[in-house]
Parts: C-alpha cells; structure tokens; sequence
C-alpha cells in the first residue's frame, strides 16, 4: 500500500501521466510561405512561450523597430513594438488599438500590446533589414528569396 493511501497513488499516478502528455505537446511553430501562392519555404520552432519577433527599419524615419509576438491558442499576438523615434506610421499615444501600456526606457519607446494579428504578410526588401529573431537565432528574411512572405502559427508535421 503507498504511504499516500489509494487516491494519493492514483492521485500521483495521474499526475505522471498528465507531465508527459504537457511535454509531449509540442511547442508552437512558425511557418513563412511564399505569397500569393502559399508554397512552403521553412518552419521554425519556437520555445514553449511560442515567443518570436520581427525586426526592420522604419522607411519614413529610418530607425529600427521591433515587434514581439507570442503564439497563443493557435494564434499570432503581438506583445509589443518597440522603437526610436516617432513619425509616420508608428505609434505616438499609449491609447493605440490594443495596447495596454506605453513607456520609454533606455531611449527607446515600448508600447505594450495584446493585438491579436492572426497571420502577417510581410513585404521584403533587403534595405530595410526585415529580421525573424527566434531564441537565440536571426534571420534575414531577404536572404529566403521572396519578396512576400506568409508568416503564421503552424504544425510543421501537418503542413
């Protein structure tokens, strides 16, 4: 008999199994296809925050900007857009559609965000860096020989 009695083991028993069915879910993907015609072009895995960010030069003010993102039920939200200076197209109020809050640390603005995006399609072009940042690993998106991409959640085993 276990020192926890009957349901302490059953108990423990079941929550066994319950680690292994959270570890053997896998952590979210992301997939980029070609656009228009939605050809597959890589899939990257991300950590189980399903975290990821997109990196680029603004075209009006010439700075860098960044946008964070996380997975979350299957879904891209964007987390925040982090950048140098104001100017067109970038944010310049905390009441943005969205955001939950606005901040400027270390000389840059942060505007905080729960914005779900679904899936992006992003226009590439080499002078303005567009960058996937997974982890600890940088992409140039130039370098994936397309000027449009696709960019959402996915199961890489079921593309």
């Amino acid at each position: 008999m276990s020192p926890y009695g009957t349901f302490g083991a059953l108990g423990m028993a079941f929550g066994a199994i319950l680690s292994m069915a959270v570890m053997a879910h896998s952590a979210p993907s992301l997939c980029l296809s070609s656009y228009p015609d939605n050809q597959p072009v890589n899939a990257y895995p991300l950590d189980q925050n399903g975290a990821f960010a997109l990196g680029f030069i603004h075209s009006v003010s010439g700075t860098p900007v960044v946008d964070t993102y996380q997975i979350d039920a299957g879904e891209i939200v964007q987390t925040s857009e982090i950048f140098q200076a104001h100017g067109a197209g970038l944010p310049s109020l905390g009441n943005e559609m969205n955001a939950t809050g606005w901040r400027h640390e270390n000389g840059k603005f942060i505007l905080d965000l729960e914005r779900p995006i679904g899936e992006m399609i992003v226009r590439v072009q080499p002078k303005y860096e567009n960058t996937l940042h997974i982890a600890d690993q940088s992409i140039a998106l130039a370098s994936l020989g397309h000027s449009v991409l696709r960019i959402a959640a996915c199961d890489p085993s079921s593309e």
